[in-house]
């Protein structure tokens, strides 16, 4: 397990327990969680861009359409949680934000056996 990995799961899983913690409350996302799952969405930036260089560098993907597509969503998910956060004011929208951090923990639990070479 690489420190880039360690990096997502501890990121994760903080904004999961937070986002919990608000869902528990009755409380709606504030700057807060929304910094969080920016958080998510800024270590998603860099796993990916470690995966483009480590694929450029001429390492082979058995298949490189999934772990593409897996990288793609581990961007996409922070922001479309992000916006339905920020856009529902219940508590709602911090749900949608537990769920978008433990579906971006589950896809990097998932990148080592779509990639056993491993990256970063």
């Amino acid at each position: 397990m690489t420190a880039l990995a360690i990096a997502v799961y501890a990121v994760c899983g903080l904004t999961a327990l937070l986002a919990l913690y608000y869902c528990v409350k009755d409380l709606a996302a504030d700057l807060v969680l929304l910094g969080a799952v920016a958080l998510i969405a800024v270590v998603w930036v860099v796993e990916a861009s470690a995966l483009a260089v480590r694929d450029l560098s001429g390492a082979t993907v058995p298949d490189p359409v999934t772990l593409y597509g897996y990288a793609l969503t581990g961007l996409a998910l922070p922001v479309a949680g992000a916006w339905l956060g920020f856009i529902e004011r219940s508590r709602w929208g911090s749900v949608v934000i537990l769920v978008v951090a433990v579906t971006t923990a589950v896809l990097q639990m998932r990148l080592p056996q779509i990639w056993p070479g491993g990256f970063a």
